[in-house]
């Protein structure tokens, strides 16, 4: 399945770019994922928790920048997961480009993901509704690392210390606004008006 998301950030692209590529950094703002240092082999070792109502999905596996062109400010990322129980895998192809856009910088991600396993046996509607989910949490909390710093004004910058760490999406919450989402766009098909 194929998944594009674009999300801006309030900070310049070269900014932007390099805690993308940075996933020891960027790994805190994965709702329910951990990052760990990179090994030997270029692949930093990670697990990811997803909720979905009673469905706890628990990931280990590894995730790597597979390649990337520093000039063109674009990276792919490649990760290979396992379902810790159950016989559920995940394996995912991210590619990220950053550019300029008006005051900062807008990111855009196409994601190649496929799924095996209960995750697999989901709607794509509904796998579809849960990443753009996931992917709006990350990016608000990557924003958020840009966000200037109380007191100082000025931006917390890549260097500054690390993001505060993205809280798991609850399963309750997620499958609520999944739902909203579908009914607006079902009142959008027919005509009728929703006020959000």
């Amino acid at each position: 399945m194929r998944i594009e998301q674009d999300f801006e950030v309030p900070a310049t692209p070269p900014e932007v770019y390099e805690l993308l590529v940075n996933l020891e950094r960027v790994g805190p703002c994965i709702p329910g994922g951990e990052v760990g240092r990179r090994e030997d082999d270029g692949w930093h070792p990670t697990s990811i928790a997803v909720r979905l109502g009673p469905m706890r999905m628990n990931y280990r596996g590894k995730v790597r920048i597979e390649s990337r062109d520093d000039a063109a400010r674009r990276a792919v990322l490649a990760a290979d997961l396992r379902e810790q129980r159950g016989q559920g895998t995940a394996t995912a192809k991210m590619t990220m480009a950053v550019a300029a856009s008006g005051t900062g910088a807008l990111v855009e991600s196409v994601t190649d993901v496929r799924l095996t396993g209960r995750a697999g046996q989901m709607g794509r509607g509904v796998v579809d509704d849960v990443a753009v989910r996931l992917v709006a949490e990350m990016a608000a909390c990557i924003a958020a690392r840009f966000a200037p710093v109380e007191g100082a004004g000025e931006p917390g910058g890549a260097g500054a210390g690390p993001p505060e760490r993205a809280k798991p999406i609850s399963g309750l919450r997620l499958m609520a606004r999944v739902l909203w989402e579908r009914l607006k766009r079902a009142f959008r098909r027919r005509g009728g008006e929703t006020h959000a």
